[in-house]
């Protein structure tokens, strides 16, 4: 049987404190078992290999060799592979691809949860949320949240939320947090939403929206990973949050604006390296258009114990004009 073999590449230098070797990975065929071909440079002796598939070791070996190829088995889906070359002096550098694996129905980026995925489904039904201002390092504004609200829902029953007080440019947060979830590099999130306001548009015309957010994130062993995610209504972009940088980082695929009273759906699909500690924006669906995003930025130390969690934020604008978001349907799945 044939597949498909869609191969994105993305060169990506792993930061150490004595970083000399350099990792590329090319695009291999149109079938599977897929040809891993790879080449690394260093001012030191190359002195082995070896290729991960979804964080799974598949392939080692100690070799001089300057290239490498390596064919592997792949099931239809979206796989991360990373390629890992070292030198003489123990320095490293990886290469990383995002593999989409499909039969001739056409590729999804946002691959189905295995079997052995752990799901969370109906989040906003869930008790335990937290509601704050202040932690959404913007303005303080006054807010609320409430539950299981029948209308408007998909479902019978979901959340609302409400964000105002007149404060330019001020932000809330909601969380639900799982608890620790070391073991699991995958997220698949998915949140259904509207707005709406008493005033939908400020004096020129544009919504009173600043920014629709949402995120998902682990915390590991003193390391945050944040996936945070905004459609930002003033650029009309979908951006993606840099944890080093602290800013919101502007992806190609262009934000709707969605406008009042009408239901959306998001998901989200990412994962991380905790070798590297590097998180990966892999695909973005919007109301059931994907996007390939393939963006890796690294993770940044914390604090914070050891925890899985999602959130959804509201940002207002310059005037801070009051509005209110619903969410239904919030599910998502680790592994």
């Amino acid at each position: 049987m044939r597949f498909l073999l869609k191969l994105i590449a993305a060169l990506l230098l792993v930061a150490a404190p004595c970083l000399a070797v350099s990792v590329s990975v090319q695009p291999a065929g149109s079938t599977s078992p897929a040809d891993i071909v790879a080449s690394a440079s260093s001012s030191h002796a190359i002195t082995g290999w070896c290729i991960y598939v979804d964080s799974v070791l598949v392939f080692r070996q100690n070799t001089s060799a300057t290239k490498i190829s390596q064919w592997l088995s792949m099931s239809t889906g979206s796989h991360h592979v990373v390629v890992t070359a070292w030198d003489s002096t123990g320095a490293f550098g990886s290469g990383y691809l995002t593999v989409s694996i499909g039969g001739s129905g056409g590729t999804s980026l946002i691959p189905a949860p295995p079997s052995n995925a752990k799901f969370f489904n109906n989040i906003d039904n869930m008790t335990g949320w937290i509601g704050c201002t202040v932690c959404a390092n913007g303005p303080v504004a006054q807010y609320w949240m409430k539950q299981f609200v029948s209308s408007p829902s998909l479902d019978g029953s979901g959340i609302e939320a409400w964000i105002g007080g007149y404060v330019p440019w001020a932000d809330d947060l909601f969380v639900k947090k799982f608890g620790p979830q070391n073991w699991a590099n995958h997220i698949e999130y998915t949140m259904n939403f509207q707005w709406n306001a008493s005033k939908t548009r400020q004096s020129n015309g544009a919504y009173v929206v600043q920014a629709v957010e949402f995120d998902a994130y682990f915390s590991t062993n003193g390391f945050k990973y944040m996936f945070g995610s905004q459609c930002d209504y003033a650029t009309g972009h979908w951006d993606i949050w840099n944890n080093t940088g602290r800013y919101w980082q502007h992806t190609s695929v262009a934000c709707a604006r969605f406008g009042p009273g009408q239901w959306h759906k998001v998901t989200w699909y990412l994962t991380r390296d905790q070798n590297t500690k590097y998180l990966h924006y892999v695909a973005l669906q919007v109301d059931g258009t994907q996007y390939n995003i393939n963006t890796w930025v690294p993770a940044v130390g914390s604090s914070w114990g050891d925890d899985f969690g999602v959130q959804f934020q509201q940002d207002t604008d310059s005037a801070g004009d009051p509005w209110y978001e619903w969410v239904d349907k919030v599910n998502a799945a680790i592994w």
